[in-house]
């Protein structure tokens, strides 16, 4: 049982004496066994309502009890053993879950061990677990060698050896395709049913909105909805069927958030009234600029002949297909990729792979295209497919087995490690997963920090706050890397390679950490970057909705391009069926 009431966590910065409320008063009840899923956007408070859950941070105000203990109130040594015994944590940030050194199998192993666990049942757990999150292909590989979706997996296999009574989870599935997080989703609930264990997944993403019967929304540091408060004009809308009605949580406090649809639908201001019926059994809430307590009245009056209507079902669409309106801004937002562009970016021939124990892994097999200067391909695959590797070789991350690649015609394979590193710098922008920014700098700083060391542009601050804003990170440019939430690290480290304007942007998965609303963005952003700037743009991603009209898609399966496409709007049509596994209204 998890109960948490007028839950407050205030963060002090003691440089500047600044102090941000990251949770406001917030109420939250799980019963034992249930599962359940807290969804807000990036920055809402949902990492931080994690830590505090796990013992990591101690909440500013307010009580936290899990059973029958107040983990607020437990010391250090107390609160690690209580963690240790009782609770499985799938951090978002991948290198706090996993020992870089070990490999998948002995990092899922590990758990078992330190509890003493005999040989044969860790043998035999550890096929389990392994199975049942489709490692099996890399069980023997270090996991400095696999996939951010194959990582996150494992940190699901290493919180599960553990046999815990509960489950928590921050962010599980932002790397993962449908498909993948459809099977952890079945996992959560195969777990919860066999064992009783209570699971909580904290998470952006809306594929998690109906996949378990409590679903709560969390915005601004509080618990504001259930189930459903999202705009019906929105993508996410078509990710799964609506089955809740509008719904909001009533905290400790009496706080309660109206839903944006009833907020827009009132057209309410600063004041709203009520009225009571004598019965006691309804309620009106209006606006008393547009309705009157007459009115309401009315209302009231007739409630008692509402209460002897019969119920009447709602209408039900007889094709079961979504409106094809629900798509039309994807359609739209057409791309318009040079026609006779020059080859910027030219591949042949390339393989990499990575030794697994006694064998090798053979993650890309002879990988071959070429793409043209300001052009925009997005490469897709499932998890584990060969995506990061592919653009880590690309960009001179890593070096491949064989092959040849040529960028602005500079060997990035053979070519001396200094020009390699001075070409990197000057020509190429990373977004990567991990989001490395240099900690002891604020946000801006690092923005800046790039155009001090490149002579070839003139030097400039001017444009720096704009670029933030149109990521939405510019309330955090003063802020440091430990200060921001990990949707906020992905922006800003959006913002640090536009702030490059380097003619080549490199993005492995730039919207895995941040919620729907704000991917779309970051694709429209992008696609603004290519047309004013000429800019070429390589993006990564599981997410086939951020896909648009004008882009080149090429598929991965297994190291090998099975697809490679120009994306028309019909294409685009039935990439969003298959994604989404929906039928979709012809216009």
């Amino acid at each position: 049982m998890i109960i948490c009431k007028d839950l407050i966590k205030v963060y002090h910065d003691p440089v500047t004496d600044v102090k941000v409320s990251a949770l406001r008063g917030l109420d939250l009840f799980i019963k034992e066994g249930e599962v359940a899923s807290i969804i807000g956007p990036s920055g809402a408070g949902k990492s931080t309502l994690v830590k505090i859950l796990s013992g990591i941070l101690k909440p500013s105000g307010g009580s936290v009890y899990i059973g029958e203990t107040n983990i607020a109130e437990l010391n250090e040594k107390n609160m690690r053993k209580f963690r240790f015994e009782r609770m499985g944590i799938v951090n978002q940030h991948v290198h706090q879950n996993l020992l870089s050194n070990l490999t998948v199998e002995k990092n899922i192993m590990l758990p078992m061990k330190m509890r003493y666990v005999n040989r044969q049942t860790v043998k035999k757990d550890t096929d389990e677990l392994i199975k049942l999150l489709n490692l099996s292909k890399i069980r023997t590989n270090p996991v400095t060698k696999i996939s951010g979706g194959e990582a996150v997996r494992t940190s699901i296999g290493v919180a599960l050896a553990k046999k815990p009574t509960m489950l928590l989870a921050d962010e599980p599935t932002g790397q993962l395709d449908t498909a993948n997080t459809n099977d952890i989703i079945a996992t959560f609930k195969d777990l919860n049913e066999q064992s009783n264990t209570t699971i909580l997944v904290v998470t952006h993403d809306l594929r998690f909105r109906n996949a378990f019967k409590k679903s709560f929304i969390i915005r601004d540091g509080r618990l504001v909805g259930v189930n459903l408060d999202v705009d019906r004009s929105e993508l996410e809308f078509i990710l799964r069927p609506q089955e809740s009605t509008l719904q909001s949580v009533i905290d400790s406090s009496q706080f309660v958030r109206l839903p944006d649809e009833i907020y827009v639908a009132g057209n309410y201001k600063h004041m709203v009234e009520f009225d009571i019926h004598p019965s006691k059994k309804i309620a009106f809430m209006f606006n008393p600029s547009d309705v009157s307590a007459d009115q309401i009245q009315d209302i009231l009056d007739d409630y008692s002949a509402m209460e002897e209507q019969p119920d009447t079902e709602l209408e039900q669409n007889e094709d079961g297909k979504v409106s094809f309106d629900e798509i039309r801004p994807l359609l739209e937002q057409q791309f318009e990729y040079p026609k006779n562009g020059q080859p910027i970016i030219e591949i042949s021939n390339l393989f990499k792979s990575f030794p697994a124990g006694r064998i090798t892994n053979d993650v890309l097999k002879d990988v071959s295209f070429t793409v043209n200067e300001g052009d925009f391909v997005v490469i897709s695959g499932k998890s584990g497919a060969g995506k990061t590797t592919l653009m880590n070789v690309v960009s001179g991350v890593e070096t491949p087995d064989d092959g040849e690649i040529k960028i602005k015609d500079f060997d990035i394979v053979k070519g001396d490690s200094r020009d390699i590193a001075n070409f990197r710098f000057n020509e190429l922008a990373m977004i990567s997963q991990v989001n490395n920014l240099f900690k002891q700098y604020t946000v801006q700083e690092n923005m800046i920090i790039p155009r001090i060391f490149n002579s070839a542009n003139h030097f400039t601050t001017e444009d720096v706050p704009g670029i933030a804003e149109s990521v939405e990170i510019d309330h955090k440019l003063h802020q440091y890397g430990v200060e921001l939430s990990a949707g906020e690290r992905q922006r800003a480290a959006l913002a640090i390679a536009l702030a490059r304007k380097a003619p080549i942007i490199f993005a492995d998965e730039p919207t895995a950490n941040v919620d729907s609303r704000l991917a779309r963005n970051i694709i429209t952003l992008l696609m603004e970057t290519a047309k004013q700037y000429g800019t070429t743009i390589l993006m990564s991603t599981h997410d086939l909705s951020l896909v648009r009209p004008g882009f080149r898609l090429i598929r991965l399966q297994d190291g090998i391009i099975i697809d490679d496409m120009r994306v028309t709007k019909d294409k685009l049509k039935g990439i969003i069926e298959d994604y989404l596994n929906i039928e979709i209204a012809d216009k």
